[in-house]
């Protein structure tokens, strides 16, 4: 056939440009790749409309996310100062992360309540575990979905050092933070003393729990029910 060529191999095959000139694409057009200026000031926009809508996502708990959590709860508490009734929701889907983090997001909760008279409400979208579960006590009304779980469970540590300093010092810290979280829960709950929470919690086992009988224990305000009928 002219204008073809055939290799020895039957899986080579080459051909000859048209005729009539070089090859053009006439395919779709070849996507783009987004420059990073532009997906920066994408998600600068999204977080600014989040921000004005009193909108915040919380998974990761961490020393860096709990700064940004921070800084963004002033901007969006600040903004609601004198405005009655106005409120900021924490959306909390959540595998936990360090307990220090955990409460100094729970502090700025506290502290922007007070401060500016915000009301600040979580909602569990999918799971609260461990420091999760811990952080969303702090909204001034608790609600998850009828699929989402939580789970309370001691905390891991991971040390190394002298011994004194390990068996002393970490633990003396340690039992501080349990006394801390049993507290929590027993105020919130309203249901058992800080004892009973601590008994609960510190079992050595992870209490997977779900949205009814976090309801039960008083852990959220309500679980709000799936439409009839689910779509699809």
């Amino acid at each position: 056939m002219k204008g073809r060529r055939i290799a020895k191999f039957p899986f080579f095959m080459e051909f000859d440009p048209p005729p009539s000139g070089p090859y053009n694409w006439t395919g779709p057009p070849m996507q783009q790749i987004p420059r990073i200026e532009d997906l920066i000031r994408e998600y600068a926009a999204r977080k600014a409309e989040l921000d004005a809508r009193g909108v915040y996502f919380l998974r990761d708990i961490n020393d860096q996310q709990a700064e940004l959590f921070s800084k963004a709860l002033v901007v969006m508490a600040s903004e609601r100062h004198g405005h009655p009734g106005a409120s900021i929701t924490v959306y909390v889907n959540s595998g936990g992360g360090t307990v220090g983090a955990g409460l100094a997001m729970m502090e700025m909760m506290y502290r922007m309540r007070r401060e500016y008279g915000v009301l600040i409400n979580t909602i569990v979208t999918g799971y609260a575990y461990s420091m999760g579960a811990i952080v969303v006590q702090a909204g001034d009304r608790r609600s998850m979905g009828p699929l989402s779980t939580m789970m309370l469970h001691g905390g891991q540590w991971i040390l190394a050092g002298e011994d004194e300093k390990i068996f002393r010092d970490y633990q003396k810290l340690a039992l501080h933070y349990q006394s801390i979280i049993s507290e929590v829960f027993a105020r919130r709950s309203g249901l058992h003393d800080a004892r009973w929470w601590r008994r609960f919690i510190y079992s050595g086992h992870e209490r997977f729990l779900s949205a009814r009988e976090c309801l039960e224990l008083r852990l959220v305000d309500e679980v709000v029910e799936l439409p009839e009928p689910l779509p699809g």
